[in-house]
């Protein structure tokens, strides 16, 4: 089992900025804590975190909270997450006992002063991050809020680090060896432990390169009721007719033997039932997100095609419906985006990725993430016979490492199936 582990210190806290010994005892964070955790945060952006576990400490708590900010991860405390015990030299000011406070650093022992012995924290490090694996699952991404100097015997117990040679390279560089909001990340692999970074500010970390292909299979869903009689349907909605309901079921035995990680939906219930035939024989529900709604054609919503053929062209050309109260082409690239950007984070290496959506949506993705022209899209397509956006159809893109490329353009069903089935 393969984990991937990335260690957070907790940001500034009153006792940090007084100069008083924080382990046990707690106290919140300030204002530049508050920042640092953002700041952590901003640089584990584009971490998808399956899940996380905290110190029972509220500074830690509250850190985590900030780093994982706009995302839904499940957070779990834990108790052995806890800081060192530093006795009844908690809460007092470095400066009032600074030979006691020496010679326990230098030993990393505060049994003298009634707080927590060396051996007993080296046994709490290693029972506690066997609780922790034991919560994961194989290749689990997992954000650990804590602290400092639980994070010193990290390095020293688990991943076999010189934590006193460390020490004095980041104070010759005038550099705290366990920043406030700092970041380390490591890797765990079938009871071994290995170093990818060490501990750095949240604003020098550089997250390590990491290879990771993912696959998409787009799919428009089944026909409608508004398809059937040429209506415009963006935001607004009509059912799947009894045609509609066979393509979707087409489009499942076309990709019944892809390994789906995920799914997303499109939130339109043409779109959800479409995948919710689609994933019936994976395990897995699409979850529904208003990021894969078709485009909003605003006024000309519901209004037959042939009625307004010139003008409803013309706008296609720009995805300009902000006017008569809908979108334009910035706001469905964000979308797009977003989508995009969300989906790939989360996924990991080698992970196949389910997105059902709509035709104009397709369009766009096409227009705006691949540079293909929409006039000369349909223009080859007819060419060669083909639909351009048949309902039911699957789309093939692949990111690898911050880049898109598109596979296979939009398939008929049948024969999306002559390729996959």
């Amino acid at each position: 089992m393969k984990i991937r582990f990335y260690y957070v210190r907790h940001g500034e806290t009153l006792f940090n900025k007084k100069g008083r010994v924080s382990g046990v005892s707690d106290s919140p964070l300030t204002k530049t804590g508050i920042i640092q955790a953002k700041r952590a945060g901003a640089a584990l952006h584009d971490i998808w975190f399956d899940r996380a576990f905290v110190s029972p400490a509220e500074r830690c708590i509250n850190t985590a909270a900030y780093v994982l900010e706009g995302k839904n991860v499940p957070v779990e405390i834990i108790d052995g997450l806890h800081e060192y015990d530093f006795g009844r030299l908690e809460g007092s000011r470095f400066t009032s006992h600074p030979d006691e406070l020496k010679q326990c650093f230098d030993l990393m022992d505060f049994s003298a002063v009634d707080g927590e012995s060396r051996a007993k924290c080296e046994v709490r490090v290693r029972e506690t991050f066997r609780e922790i694996i034991s919560k994961c699952s194989d290749g689990d991404r997992v954000l650990i809020a804590g602290h400092g100097y639980f994070e010193m015997f990290l390095l020293r117990i688990l991943l076999n680090k010189d934590v006193d040679a460390f020490r004095r390279l980041r104070e010759a560089d005038h550099r705290s060896p366990m920043p406030n909001g700092g970041i380390m990340a490591f890797d765990y692999d079938d009871g071994e432990y290995y170093t990818l970074s060490m501990p750095h500010e949240p604003e020098t970390y550089m997250p390590f390169a990491e290879d990771k292909k993912v696959t998409f299979y787009y799919v428009r869903h089944g026909e409608t009721l508004f398809n059937m009689y040429n209506r415009m349907q963006g935001a607004c909605d009509s059912p799947l007719t009894a045609n509609g309901i066979h393509q979707a079921e087409s489009a499942r035995e076309a990709l019944k033997y892809i390994d789906f990680a995920f799914a997303y939906t499109s939130s339109a219930k043409r779109a959800r039932d479409t995948a919710e035939i689609i994933t019936a024989p994976h395990g897995i529900e699409a979850e529904p997100t208003p990021l894969l709604k078709e485009v909003n054609f605003g006024d000309f919503e519901a209004v037959v095609r042939d009625s307004w053929a010139d003008e409803i062209n013309e706008r296609h050309m720009t995805e300009n419906w902000k006017d008569v109260g809908g979108e334009d082409a910035n706001d469905v690239k964000l979308r797009i985006l977003k989508m995009l950007d969300l989906a790939s984070r989360r996924a990991r290496n080698n992970e196949n990725v389910l997105l059902v959506s709509h035709g104009t949506y397709y369009l766009n993705i096409l227009w705006q993430i691949f540079g293909i022209d929409r006039e000369a899209y349909f223009t080859e397509c007819r060419k060669n016979g083909r639909q351009g956006m048949p309902n039911g159809g699957i789309f093939v893109f692949e990111y690898f490492n911050g880049d898109y490329k598109v596979r296979e353009l939009m398939m008929s069903p049948e024969e999306a199936l002559k390729k996959f089935g």
